[in-house]
């Protein structure tokens, strides 16, 4: 194959991306993943916008995370297929260009922050961030993503892994055979 083919899996937090990019490895060859929290600024008091009445800062926004960075190591890749898995990734124009399958994982509030309460953020998110900030800026993320008018594949966080996990390898599959 000559080609790589990009496979963007975004979405909600905690909606399941990164299990299932971990799972399409067991399913497909020569895959290799890209996850975009692997990008974060590590000296984010100078990249994030700071919440002072949190004394925090604001994780769910693009700028929080180094795209050129992450641009160079996707430019380095040379797996026949690549997948790239954040929660922001469709706010990068160079992303969406190499797209050439987008997976959006979507997830009711509730269950959303059954799941994200049960996680270790570094640093510790404080109390409120999820309601104030998290939550409000995936809505927008979402509404921005529906307005872009692209070619996505929503898929339900609360439905099993596997059957996402299946629904993202047969369109991975139906993918690899239109290119040979």
């Amino acid at each position: 194959m000559t080609k790589q083919i990009n496979i963007i899996i975004a979405g909600v937090t905690c909606s399941g991306k990164t299990t299932i990019s971990h799972k399409i490895v067991s399913k497909i060859k020569n895959v290799a993943i890209l996850h975009q929290d692997d990008f974060y600024y590590t000296d984010y008091k100078n990249h994030l916008d700071r919440l002072p009445e949190l004394d925090y800062y604001l994780f769910d926004k693009i700028n929080a995370y180094d795209m050129d960075k992450m641009m160079v190591s996707i430019n380095s890749q040379s797996a026949n297929i690549l997948v790239l898995e954040g929660i922001l990734l469709l706010e990068d124009s160079r992303i969406l260009k190499l797209a050439d399958l987008i997976f959006f994982m979507v997830l009711d509030k509730n269950t959303c922050w059954e799941r994200r309460k049960a996680r270790t953020y570094l640093p510790p998110e404080p109390n409120g961030y999820f309601d104030k900030y998290a939550w409000p800026e995936y809505e927008k993320h979402l509404s921005m993503v529906k307005k872009k008018n692209l070619n996505i594949i929503f898929l339900n966080g609360s439905d099993s892994i596997d059957l996402n996990l299946s629904i993202v390898v047969n369109h991975i599959n139906q993918k690899l055979l239109n290119i040979k």
